[in-house]
C-alpha cells in the first residue's frame, strides 16, 4: 500500500513560506534601525554631522554623498548634535525649520 503524501505537501509548503516570511521580516527590520532604537528618525550620516561641526543652527551647509552634493541647513532636534539637514528633507519634527 502506497502512502498518500498529498496532504503533507501543502502543510510543508505553508511552513516553508512562513519561515521565508519571518526571515524577510527580520532582514527588513535590521536594515531600518533608528538612531535611538525606539522608532525615531535615522541617525544622520557622518558627512552631515561634519558639515555642521563648526557652524551654528540655521546656517547653510553642504556635504558630498553617493547621490552628489547635498545642500541644506544646520539643524538638530533637542539634545542631538547639529547636522546638515537637506533642503528637500521632510519636516516630521515639530519645531523643525521650514525650508
Amino acid at each position: 500500500m502506497k502512502a498518500n503524501n498529498s496532504s503533507t505537501l501543502p502543510l510543508s509548503r505553508a511552513f516553508a513560506l512562513t519561515i521565508c516570511a519571518a526571515a524577510l521580516t527580520a532582514c527588513c527590520g535590521l536594515s531600518a534601525q533608528t538612531a535611538d532604537g525606539k522608532g525615531g528618525p535615522p541617525k544622520p550620516p557622518a558627512e552631515a554631522l561634519d558639515a555642521c561641526k563648526s557652524a551654528s543652527s540655521g546656517k547653510d551647509c553642504s556635504f558630498s554623498s553617493p547621490q552628489g552634493t547635498v545642500r541644506g541647513t544646520c539643524w538638530a532636534p533637542e539634545g542631538k548634535p547639529l547636522a546638515c539637514k537637506p533642503k528637500d528633507a521632510p519636516t516630521s519634527h515639530p519645531g523643525a525649520p521650514k525650508q
